[in-house]
């Protein structure tokens, strides 16, 4: 969410999660970091291991897939818990309103 929506919204700063607070992009958090750097590992490394004849380039290449495939799945546990902590967030947020009788 950018800013303008929290403004329209008046989410008070304990209710807000640090990438929202700080009007970071999605690219810009860890699940974010994880997905495009397993992405892109693993792009180079099917480069490596298809292309060279050379032993110790496939070695590599094998190497950069099972790091982006582990990056990958890194970047989809942290997504998952990311999404879990501002449902939470959310639910906090809602209850608070309620009780403020808005």
């Amino acid at each position: 969410m950018a800013a303008d929506e929290y403004e329209e919204l008046d989410i008070p700063p304990q209710f807000q999660t640090f990438a929202d607070r700080h009007h970071l992009e999605y690219r810009q958090t860890p699940p974010g970091i994880a997905l495009y750097l397993g992405l892109a590992a693993i792009f180079v490394g099917a480069l490596f291991s298809a292309a060279p004849k050379v032993a110790d380039d496939r070695i590599i290449g094998y190497l950069l897939l099972g790091g982006g495939a582990v990056l990958l799945v890194a970047s989809r546990v942290l997504h998952k818990r990311k999404q879990r902590r501002e449902d939470a967030l959310y639910r906090e947020y809602l209850q608070w309103k309620k009780e403020q009788g808005g």
